[in-house]
């Protein structure tokens, strides 16, 4: 049997979004574990920062968007076989008061991070993209178990990616491959920014944390999750909440 340390040590990981927060966590978690990692996003200049960034012969890039079926389809199958898949597809969530809800941006973030997570459960099932035995990681986010004011058309989107792990964990069994999802809680990324909270309120979001451990978790932290979810043999159907 291959020690748990050695489990991914050569193992192919196509880190769909693995170009920023929480996805590039898991791309440097994998490599540092041995694997051979391909980071993707639809953005071609994220894709060469990131695999400059990651520094590693075991890195490299690839533009696809997972709202485009077929071509991102075909780009999956060019990879195959592999043996484990990482969909961290948004660096963005939906919040804020419902009556000032975009929905064309809402629509958008459902087309990603939902539809994605469709389209790719499709293309692992129709095609031979997994090795048997290998894993589909989808991500999620704590807003589905507790959404609280603002968050309720995120928290039905994250509580969708849940569900649709579960029916996928089902719907791939016969392949041999294990479905699951993180489901992380606050993190420090690069989201915050762009929802447009300033250096100061995210600096004091971090110190005055109320969280049990005592701090906010970085990509990182949470990339643990990732790590475990591919060396898990007997774990599919399942949640990992990181609150």
């Amino acid at each position: 049997m291959v020690k748990s340390a050695d489990k991914l040590v050569g193992k192919k990981v196509i880190v769909v979004g693995g170009t920023s927060g929480i996805g590039f966590g898991a791309a440097q978690a994998y490599i540092d574990a041995g694997a051979n990692v391909v980071v993707v996003s639809s953005n071609e200049g994220r894709v060469n920062d990131a695999v400059k960034r990651l520094n590693s012969p075991n890195v490299s890039g690839a533009v696809g968007n997972v709202r485009e079926e077929e071509s991102f389809i075909e780009l999956l199958k060019g990879f195959a076989p592999v043996d484990h898949i990482v969909f961290s597809g948004v660096d963005t969530i939906i919040r804020g008061k419902l009556e000032d809800l975009d929905l064309d941006e809402a629509k958008h973030l459902f087309g990603v991070k939902f539809w994605g997570a469709v389209i790719i459960g499709k293309a692992v099932k129709k095609y031979d993209i997994i090795k048997p035995g290998g894993s589909l990681t989808l991500t999620s986010g704590t807003a589905a178990l507790k959404p609280g004011k603002g968050a309720s058309t995120g928290g039905a989107l994250n509580g969708g990616v849940i569900v649709l792990t579960k029916g996928l964990a089902g719907d791939l069994s016969d392949k041999k491959i294990r479905v699951n999802v993180v489901t992380p809680g606050l993190v420090q990324s690069e989201l915050w920014g762009k929802m447009g909270k300033t250096e100061e309120e995210i600096k004091s979001m971090v110190e005055n944390t109320s969280l049990p451990v005592g701090f906010v978790a970085t990509p990182d932290d949470i990339a643990e999750a990732y790590l475990y979810l591919a060396k898990a043999d007997y774990a599919t159907g399942t949640s990992i909440e990181i609150v």
